[in-house]
């Protein structure tokens, strides 16, 4: 696959794939889906590669779902974002079951399927600006990209759901308090950091380390696969709502949105 969205490389058994689409903050659209999931796939069957960095280009990790395409797109009465929640939700799992560690490396905002995207990673670096931002209730929508699975399962329910329910960024320093990244450090350093850290799992066993993720994910990701229909489903009911369409447009417009449950 010819990549637009990101880049990939490889260097001392080191696969580096950086979003590289900063007009949009690296905004998850299934045209960036597809191409991370080929991305992962292809340094999964390389055996040059042990260890893999997932990384954003720009001033941001990744700011999400495009809102300019929900714009575009959310008044259609066929519009559906099932097709785009599938694929986010199938990537995080592609990363969990990739034999090899995974790494994520965030700067700036991790918001919203960004947010959960970087939560399917093995180790979280995060600069000391980072901030995590389940900003799906700001704009009318349910948490995708696995969220609902994922994070209860690093910091328990009811942090999960406060999360969730009030969509207000969770900085650098609090998340290494609740167990959502490995490290912080400066921004300067946050590739460095990484790489270090990366070094350390390409000169190790990498049998090892295949094995550990593949008893993680039987003790604790067994029911994604039905999972996924669900928050499908949901995702699908919640982005046909006047207060999804009320939620992008205040955003857009840079308001406070009016809600009306409906």
């Amino acid at each position: 696959m010819e990549y637009t969205q990101l880049r990939l490389s490889c260097e001392d058994h080191i696969a580096s794939i950086v979003m590289d689409n900063p007009k949009t903050l690296n905004g998850l659209d299934e045209l960036m889906a597809a191409q991370l999931s080929d991305a992962f796939a292809e340094c999964e069957r390389d055996e040059d590669v042990r260890v893999i960095i997932l990384s954003g280009a720009g001033r941001a990790f990744c700011g999400g779902g495009d809102i300019s395409f929900f714009m575009r797109e959310a008044k259609d009465p066929n519009f559906s974002l099932a097709p785009l929640v599938s694929a986010l939700t199938a990537l995080t799992v592609q990363m969990k079951k990739c034999p090899k560690p995974v790494i994520c490396a965030v700067h700036s905002a991790a918001a919203g399927g960004g947010c959960n995207l970087a939560f399917a990673a093995d180790v979280i670096v995060a600069a000391n600006n980072a901030r995590f931002i389940q900003a799906f209730v700001n704009i009318g929508l349910a948490p995708d990209t696995g969220g609902c699975y994922w994070l209860p399962r690093i910091i328990g329910p009811a942090r999960a759901f406060e999360m969730f329910a009030t969509g207000r960024p969770v900085m650098a320093d609090e998340a290494l308090k609740l167990g959502l990244v490995t490290e912080i450090c400066a921004p300067e350093e946050l590739m460095d950091k990484a790489m270090a850290s990366a070094k350390k799992f390409a000169a190790g066993p990498g049998v090892v380390y295949a094995n550990i993720k593949k008893m993680m994910f039987a003790s604790m990701c067994a029911g994604i696969e039905s999972f996924m229909s669900v928050e499908t489903a949901s995702q699908d009911e919640c982005c046909k709502t006047e207060d999804f369409i009320e939620g992008i447009t205040a955003f857009t417009e840079k308001r406070k949105p009016e809600f009306k449950g409906r």
